[in-house]
């Protein structure tokens, strides 16, 4: 299939109305689950740490979390929150809406590079844009203040740099992949290169032979860009490794990112792992028997566009599976590969309904757990009692009663698939809201803290810290630590009226206990030091 030709103008209106209603979808989902969940430690919490101890004056090259040097990202997320600040102020809401942007942005370059690689299916775009905003693996990672889909749109853009490339040998193409790859080692590090070069140096297996470009100028052209990509990166790096000293050297230059794939440091699974999730990846869109089919061997190596976006997904899960270090949301940048595959056509209305129910198992299993959760039938060891309001519980049985209308109604097809894993995200929110809340927000122990750090705070180094309370609390400074219960004693004598933070229960005198606090499974014991008369 070539990909020479462009859509007439009215043929790409046929798109329009699909994408519009991708876009729509996913804001209004993104910020409904935005308000029913508080920032989540330990990631989200972080990161808008690292981003705010920028912002109260710390390196804008070498990030930092309370107040030592932060290696395991790149600065690309906390630049651009700093951004949003120096317009809106510090707000915890401009903080989390830099990653639905993104994810919004993915949404429109997905329908872009499906535009370019299926120049003659007029309707594609926009059906490969509804289909990657109501999926469900998306949708959730989308309203999250991480990397991922941040990456994602450094993949995509690199990508379209590669169609570009393979259309005509021009600066213009090499342009676009080098900022792309150089935007995605931003986001998130040199990982872009696992997700983008398979297909740039495979382009022989998937480029029609009859206008497949002279090999050596190919080739020659992705080396550039390259290499271009990585001068646009040294304008961060080079003054971020003389800043950084060794150890910020070191950890940037191996440790993060040739010694993650050598040698995971953490989250080690087995091989299969991805593949036990592709089902979970696909949800709902591949849930379905032309969902199905469109992941057959036959259709897979159908064509130009197919064999390309193919290779893409199959080349990315061979190499994550290969290194140890998994997540699932480590495979978020091919999400846009399936939403391709599965936008070739979408469910009918006349699709059998035993499909539909599959589509609504995970919502019906959210019921039960609501159920559980409003009744108190369901409280699970390690964490404080959980409860959930009538008013939300009657909301998320409206919801589903809804989604069950419109799925099972014969004449919905595609919108109705489109409404199940939004409506499913709401209800699941919906039912844990009140614990995430009360048991997970590090927003009541940080502005005790904030409130408190004029006459000193530190907390006991019973755990690792990870910066939950600074942006919370508002905090000027790093948080100390103190090594053991046995320095508590000489740094409350220095700190009268200061603020302690631990999970051990701390029986030493001067010390008040003033309120205990659920975080996570644990409950954080909050002091204060009583000044000696």
């Amino acid at each position: 299939m070539s990909m020479r030709n462009d859509q007439p103008t009215d043929e790409v209106s046929k798109s329009r109305p699909y994408l519009l209603a991708a876009l729509a979808l996913f804001f209004v989902t993104v910020l409904s689950l935005i308000a029913l969940r508080p920032l989540m430690p330990l990631d989200e919490t972080r990161y808008v740490a690292v981003a705010w101890e920028m912002w109260v004056g710390g390196s804008k090259f070498v990030p930092h979390l309370n107040g030592e040097l932060y290696s395991q990202k790149p600065p690309m997320l906390f630049w651009l929150i700093n951004l949003v600040w120096s317009v809106s102020g510090p707000s915890e809401f401009a903080a989390r809406m830099v990653g639905p942007a993104f994810g919004m942005i993915a949404v429109a370059l997905t329908a872009v590079l499906a535009r370019l690689l299926w120049p003659h299916d007029a309707a594609r775009p926009g059906r490969a844009a509804l289909v990657l905003t109501s999926t469900g693996v998306f949708l959730f990672y989308g309203s999250s203040t991480m990397f991922d889909v941040m990456l994602t749109v450094g993949v995509l853009a690199a990508l379209i740099g590669v169609v570009l490339l393979r259309r005509e040998l021009g600066w213009r193409a090499v342009a676009v992949l080098a900022a792309g790859l150089a935007f995605g080692v931003l986001a998130k590090g040199p990982v872009v290169l696992l997700h983008v070069l398979p297909v740039a140096l495979s382009m022989p297996l998937w480029g029609a032979p009859e206008t497949r470009p002279p090999l050596r100028a190919w080739y020659g052209r992705v080396g550039l860009a390259v290499l271009i990509a990585f001068g646009l990166v040294m304008l961060w790096l080079g003054p971020a490794l003389v800043f950084g000293g060794p150890e910020y050297r070191y950890d940037v230059l191996w440790r993060q990112s040739a010694g993650r794939v050598v040698e995971s440091f953490a989250h080690v699974e087995p091989f299969w792992f991805y593949f036990a999730l592709v089902p979970v990846y696909l949800w709902p869109w591949g849930w379905s028997r032309v969902g199905l089919a469109a992941f057959s061997p036959r259709r897979l190596w159908a064509g130009e566009g197919e064999r390309f976006v193919t290779i893409w997904l199959v080349s990315v899960l061979l190499a994550f599976s290969a290194v140890s270090g998994k997540l699932p949301h480590y495979l978020v940048p091919e999400m846009p590969a399936a939403a391709l595959l599965l936008a070739y056509a979408l469910p009918s209305a006349a699709g059998v309904r035993l499909w539909r129910l599959l589509w609504l198992l995970p919502a019906l299993a959210i019921l039960v757990l609501g159920v559980a959760i409003w009744t108190g039938a369901f409280q699970p060891n390690g964490l404080a009692p959980i409860a959930m309001p009538t008013t939300q519980f009657l909301a998320s049985v409206l919801i589903l009663m809804v989604l069950v209308g419109v799925v099972w109604w014969r004449r919905s097809g595609a919108p109705g698939v489109a409404l199940v894993a939004p409506a499913t995200l709401l209800m699941l929110h919906l039912s844990l809201s009140n614990t995430l809340f009360s048991q997970y927000s590090a927003k009541r122990i940080g502005e005790w803290l904030g409130e408190n750090e004029a006459q000193g705070i530190a907390r006991i180094a019973d755990r690792s810290y990870h910066g939950e309370f600074n942006f919370a609390g508002r905090l000027q400074g790093p948080l100390p630590t103190l090594a053991d219960q046995s320095a508590v004693q000489d740094w409350a004598l220095a700190h009268p009226g200061g603020a302690l933070v631990s999970v051990v229960d701390l029986a030493i005198e001067g010390l008040i206990l003033v309120a205990e606090v659920p975080l996570r499974g644990s409950n954080l014991r909050l002091y204060r030091i009583v000044p000696a008369e």
